[in-house]
């Protein structure tokens, strides 16, 4: 199999976002002339704008945190590939990865691992039937800090959906500190959290 420097993913998928922003920019101002003309229209231009806006911000966050994974950690490649395999066998998981701010005072009741970081020891943390897999991974720099962390939860309200406990930790602790937070649900939904956000991204 060809491997692919780091360098080439962050190009594929930057001009695939160039790409599609250019596409969509054209169909905008197709669409902004066509207007007069069909009225009724409208509500399905918006939509499809909107899917395909929403196309682009997995993409664009996909892109964001290749970068991010590659700045916080050497062992980024095997964190990926612990996080494609996760979601491909929708295995929930939290992953913590500490960046400058102290994780410490905000987490607790983790259980000490210290090893380096590998896909097969992460995902046998976050197997179903594993007493690790409650709770977060603390990751800090190259190694694989402790499991079954306890992480502050969010106060924001979601009106639009039932958010899950390892969704609201996640969020949680990206409003105190800047971590990077990783989110893989039950149902192979990839996400990452900072500063109280939550972006979804492609784990393919």
């Amino acid at each position: 199999m060809k491997k692919h420097s780091t360098h080439d993913d962050f190009s594929q998928l930057r001009n695939e976002m160039n790409e599609r922003l250019t596409e969509i920019e054209k169909k905008v101002n197709q669409n902004i002339a066509s207007l007069s003309h069909n009225d009724i229209g409208i509500i399905d231009i918006v939509q499809k704008l909107s899917r395909e806006l929403l196309e682009l911000e997995t993409t664009a966050s996909t892109y964001l945190l290749n970068r991010m994974l590659s700045k916080y950690t050497k062992c980024s490649t095997e964190l990926s590939l612990a996080i494609h395999k996760l979601s491909r066998k929708r295995q929930e998981a939290l992953i913590v990865i500490e960046a400058d701010d102290p994780v410490a005072p905000f987490i607790n009741g983790g259980i000490p691992i210290n090893a380096v970081i590998t896909s097969q020891l992460l995902e046998s943390i976050f197997q179903p039937d594993s007493l690790l897999q409650e709770g977060a991974v603390l990751i800090q720099s190259d190694l694989i800090v402790s499991a079954s962390n306890t992480l502050p939860l969010t106060e924001q309200i979601f009106w639009d959906r039932a958010a899950d406990i390892r969704e609201l930790s996640a969020i949680g602790l990206s409003e105190k500190c800047d971590a990077l937070i990783i989110l893989i649900t039950n149902g192979g939904t990839t996400y990452f959290s900072l500063e109280g956000n939550l972006f979804p991204f492609s784990a393919s």
